[in-house]
């Protein structure tokens, strides 16, 4: 027992620290009590002592049955003493929530369902260590396990992975020492070793904070697969059977503290049979706090009119297209009511009572109701007329408020972009294209970091980040023209959806999910009310060509062509596929279609190219000896005392040298139990000495030939077992 001990002690105390580094993240993620992780600690020092010192199995595996059952009563003790009545239950839970689980009833894992599993693994991994010492195997399964609690919980758990793959190559390192090296030497050499690989470690830990560049590069060229995979609901899938911090798209009614990655929700909140696609608008929020969007007021008020009218231009008197009916139906019954910009209006036949908050712009609906219909006329905005607005330094306090806490520099990038504009409409637009194109910001949800505490939101997004969604962008583009003096509110609700039916006809269905929550800043021009813009990449607030509408008189009818800017023609480029009767706008979805694939596929390539590598090396590993050896050979064909100690490193990997075992002793109870040798061992072994204590060099004749032949020969015999 002694021997083995000595033996066999830096081996169990490195199976210890990798076993500890596992189970720590774990006991984080279930909210276990910190008071109990010495004790769990401890339970795993015991399990691997246990392990070490015990050989027989009768022994040891009822002492591991003890300490496992033992450490889930002490965990969850359910109110009964420790026995049979306490396993009797214990079992009965586990049970019943197997059931549960097989049947959908529950999706995640209970704490005391996954401490009975993850203990399990633990005692089975500290007998892979310290008894088979199968390090490769035991450190990649609680890597990937770590990886694996990292993706479904949102964590960063590089420095436990760095850890684990750090003991793991110490365990390799010091398999690889001679048994012939004094104590002295020993100690010496697994000194340097830990030094060394610890060193690394820290560099690793420290280097993507030092050096962000390689970590912004693997996210921007990432960005694609990650972003597909969470159109497919792939997030949404993990945050379901995780305990996940990330929220999920949707329409939020809190947006006090905004930030942080979202994983989209592919919920069906309603349809609308229309003519044509636009933005619907929900709400809008004139007060920034710093952290997100708050309302200064929200005094509801109701209308006893028959009919509910919306306009969202009141003072607007320009053209309006002709008028189309709307049918709206939601999958469940909604509070809010999400309309387009321009004329609505409603029958309260048709909605039942509603209330408005006249100051965030919001109807609620009181009577729920599942269907309804509406007219709907879009406003036509002409560009010429509104780039002809002066711009004027506003005194809307309101709409023009910053806290003092949001950093000067905000104000003198929007100062330093809109400084050759002269016209409204020019410094509305040039922050806009700012944000959307020549900034170098990055639309990601999926990589959205959280704003720190101390930090306001839109600067720390602006100069800091750089990554966002719509929240970011609209926000950022919202502050921004607030700091020059230009009334902007933040608005909210849902971009266009997707046509899901109808699609060769006039009327088309559009289907909004709560993916398509959407926001947006809003402009005020005098003369023509609130103007949507849209400083989110992906999305696209078109300028139309030339186009051709209608205004009806009491006598005659006249046709007035303009280039036109129509708020019902945003939509969501990336994520929403228009339908259209035009051919030269399919062949544009399509080229948009494959631009949006080419990254994808390019990015799986590099996977499988990568998956392939690590089959083929793994397949080819047992030759990486004789490979190197070779190598050696051609590099340092004259130093054969180095040649041989390769082959005695690989030899005592296959059998052990016994200590203070004469060489050529060794030699031949190798050959004893490999025969496919036939001598050459012991040849080389006898010319080894010779040149060592002789001073003889060997004859460069053959011995080329014999040192590879007993290379390859060493390669072969890895996997095999030695003959009695």
């Amino acid at each position: 027992m002694k021997s083995r001990l000595k033996e066999k002690w830096l081996f169990t105390l490195l199976s210890f620290f990798i076993v500890v580094t596992a189970s720590l993240p774990f006991l984080s993620v279930y909210a276990f009590p910190k008071s109990n992780t010495f004790f769990f600690i401890g339970m795993l020092a015991l399990i691997c002592f246990m392990t070490v010192l015990i050989q027989r199995y009768l022994i040891v595996l009822p002492l591991y049955v003890i300490s496992y059952l033992f450490t889930l009563y002490y965990y969850f003790p359910f109110e009964r003493p420790f026995g049979f009545t306490w396993i009797g239950v214990f079992a009965q839970r586990l049970l019943q929530t197997y059931a549960k689980m097989f049947s959908g009833e529950i999706n995640y894992l209970p704490d005391f369902f996954a401490l009975s599993i993850i203990l399990f693994l633990l005692i089975l991994l500290c007998v892979l260590f310290i008894r088979y010492e199968r390090w490769a195997l035991g450190s990649l399964l609680l890597i990937g396990y770590l990886l694996m609690l990292a993706v479904f919980n949102q964590l960063n758990l590089s420095i436990p992975v760095i850890l684990i793959s750090s003991f793991a190559l110490l365990f390799y390192s010091l398999k690889q020492i001679p048994t012939t090296l004094t104590p002295k030497k020993k100690s010496a050499f697994v000194l340097l070793s830990s030094f060394i690989l610890f060193l690394i470690a820290g560099i690793s830990s420290l280097f993507p904070l030092m050096i962000p560049q390689p970590k912004n590069f693997l996210l921007t060229q990432s960005a694609s697969v990650r972003h597909y995979m969470n159109k497919q609901g792939l997030y949404r899938q993990i945050e379901e059977y995780g305990s996940s911090t990330a929220s999920k798209t949707g329409f939020s009614e809190n947006d006090a503290q905004l930030g942080g990655p979202i994983n989209d929700d592919q919920t069906i909140l309603f349809t609308a049979k229309q003519t044509s696609d636009h933005y619907w608008r929900v709400e809008t929020k004139n007060h920034y706090t710093g952290k997100g969007w708050t309302n200064t007021s929200e005094i509801v008020t109701h209308s006893e009119e028959q009919t509910l009218s919306i306009s969202t231009n009141p003072e607007y008197q320009g053209a309006l297209a002709p008028e189309t009916t709307i049918t709206l139906t939601f999958r469940s019954p909604k509070e809010y009511l999400p309309y387009p910009y321009g004329n609505t209006a409603i029958s309260f036949d048709e909605i039942g009572r509603t209330e408005q908050i006249k100051e965030k712009q919001r109807f609620t609906l009181l009577d729920s109701p599942t269907s309804f219909n509406f007219t709907w006329q879009k406003p036509i905005f002409a560009q010429e007329s509104l780039a002809q607005v002066p711009y004027t330094f506003s005194q809307d306090k309101q709409n023009i408020f910053v806290p003092v806490t949001t950093p000067k520099r905000v104000e003198e990038l929007a100062r330093s972009l809109t400084e050759n504009e002269e016209t409204l409409y020019g410094k509305v637009t040039a922050i806009e294209r700012y944000l959307k194109q020549n900034g170098g910001y990055r639309y990601s949800k999926t990589d959205t970091p959280y704003t720190p505490q101390t930090k306001d939101y839109v600067d720390y997004f602006l100069f800091e980040s750089k990554v966002g969604y719509c929240d970011n962008f609209s926000s950022a583009m919202t502050v921004l023209l607030r700091s020059i003096g230009i009334p902007t509110r933040w608005a909210k609700g849902f971009s266009s959806g997707e046509v899901t039916g109808g699609k060769n006809t006039n009327y088309q269905e559009y289907t909004i999910k709560n993916s398509d929550a959407h926001s947006w800043p809003e402009v005020y021009f005098e003369g023509y009310g609130w103007i949507p813009f849209e400083p989110t990449p992906s999305f696209t607030n078109t300028v139309s060509q030339p186009e051709t509408t209608t205004t009806s008189t009491s006598n005659s009818q006249s046709e007035t062509t303009t280039e036109t800017i129509s708020s019902s023609e945003m939509k969501n480029t990336s994520e929403t596929t228009a339908s259209s009767v035009a051919t030269q706008k399919k062949e544009e979805t399509s080229r948009s279609t494959l631009s949006q694939w080419l990254p994808i596929l390019r990015n799986v390539a590099l996977v499988l190219f990568t998956i392939s590598l690590v089959v083929i090396g793994f397949f080819l590993k047992k030759y990486f000896f004789l490979l190197r050896f070779r190598l050696h050979l051609i590099l340092y064909p004259k130093q054969f005392s180095k040649a041989y100690r390769l082959l005695l490193r690989k030899a005592e990997q296959l059998l052990v040298r016994q200590i203070d075992e004469p060489l050529n002793e060794y030699a031949k109870r190798f050959e004893a139990n490999y025969i496919a040798f036939h001598g050459s061992f012991i040849q080389l072994t006898v010319l080894y000495e010779q040149a060592l204590y002789g001073g003889i060099p060997p004859e460069e004749e053959g011995l080329t030939e014999l040192l590879t032949h007993t290379a390859r020969l060493l390669t072969d015999l890895k996997k095999r077992s030695p003959s009695s």
